[in-house]
């Protein structure tokens, strides 16, 4: 007797896959390898045009609690290992961009932005790079990610020169998160999230009155 077998049509595969990779756009940025010695780990709460609800965005950043107006101030933000990344029918990841709004009260060093030397692992770093464009600074990660492999995104820093009154807040915020997963039957999946709460603040700098020169 033929036994016949139930085979997930497309559409249901793609709901479920979609559901999966809502969770890996969060998911692939969990902390669990050492952050820079002064960063400070933040996880805001997203929001994905697909997927469960619930999940965060985490990373490390450093920036100092105070900068004289009009001085320069370095940036860095911190990436993390994602873990191993395994689907039923998940080809790979690829094409993951991190934007960041630079804080008011600042204005962008020209040409500051790079990724950190040494830092994020060889199945990212094909490709990766750090723009600045109309007060965001982007990271874009094109590289294909491999299923069942981990990956480090590369740390980033930038430099800002605080503009602002003194007594203000320079805050640093989180803008989105994307990524696009390639699996068997579905093709291409984009994800997209933004912060559930807006602004997404991930670190401030308070400006404070230049310092004198006698």
């Amino acid at each position: 007797m033929n036994q016949i077998k139930n085979t997930p049509s497309p559409r249901s595969t793609l709901r479920t896959f979609a559901r999966w990779a809502a969770a890996a756009a969060a998911l692939t940025l969990v902390a669990a390898t050492p952050l820079a010695a002064t960063a400070e780990r933040v996880a805001p709460l997203l929001e994905c045009n697909t997927g469960p609800s619930g999940q965060r965005f985490n990373a490390g950043v450093s920036m100092p609690a105070q900068a004289p107006a009009g001085t320069v101030y370095s940036v860095r933000i911190d990436g993390v290992t994602s873990g191993k990344i395994s689907h039923f029918g998940l080809n790979y990841l690829h094409d993951m961009t991190v934007d960041y709004a630079v804080p008011q009260g600042t204005s962008y060093v020209d040409g500051s932005a790079e990724i950190v030397p040494g830092t994020g692992t060889d199945n990212v770093l094909p490709g990766a790079r750090v723009t600045y464009r109309a007060g965001v600074v982007t990271l874009a990660l094109p590289a294909h990610v491999a299923e069942g492999t981990s990956y480090t995104p590369p740390s980033i820093r930038f430099q800002l020169r605080a503009t602002g009154a003194p007594g203000s807040n320079a805050s640093l915020a989180l803008r989105s998160f994307r990524l696009t997963a390639n699996a068997f039957l579905v093709g291409e999946v984009a994800v997209s999230c933004e912060p559930k709460v807006k602004p997404a603040g991930i670190g401030s700098t308070v400006i404070v009155e230049a310092v004198a020169v006698n």
